[in-house]
C-alpha cells in the first residue's frame, strides 16, 4: 500500500471557498476509483489557507489509473492554478 500527502497553500487572492470546493469535488470522485482505500482533504487550523490531501492507495497500479482519470487531469491543474508553489507531495510506502 502507498499513502500520499500532498500539501498545498492558496495565494492570497484566491477565495477559500473556490479552492475548498475542487479540492472537495477531486476528493469526492478520486474515492471512487478502484484501489482507493482513503483520500481526505485536511485545511490547517493554524493557516486556513493551507491544506493537505491524505491519501492511501492499494497498490502503483491504482495510482496510475488514478493519475491518468479524468477527473484528476482536470481539476488538479485547476487546483495547482490557485496555490503559491502548487502541490508538494510526499510518497510513503507501507
Amino acid at each position: 500500500m502507498f499513502r500520499f500527502n500532498a500539501f498545498f497553500s492558496l495565494r492570497e487572492d484566491v477565495k477559500i471557498e473556490d479552492a475548498l470546493a475542487l479540492a472537495h469535488k477531486l476528493a469526492e470522485q478520486s474515492r471512487k476509483d478502484e484501489g482507493c482505500i482513503s483520500y481526505d482533504l485536511f485545511q490547517s487550523t493554524t493557516n486556513p489557507r493551507t491544506m493537505l490531501f491524505c491519501e492511501t492507495w492499494k497498490d502503483q497500479a491504482c495510482i496510475d489509473k488514478h493519475a491518468s482519470a479524468e477527473h484528476f487531469t482536470t481539476i488538479v491543474p485547476k487546483l495547482e492554478a490557485l496555490t503559491e508553489n502548487g502541490l508538494k507531495l510526499e510518497k510513503f510506502e507501507f
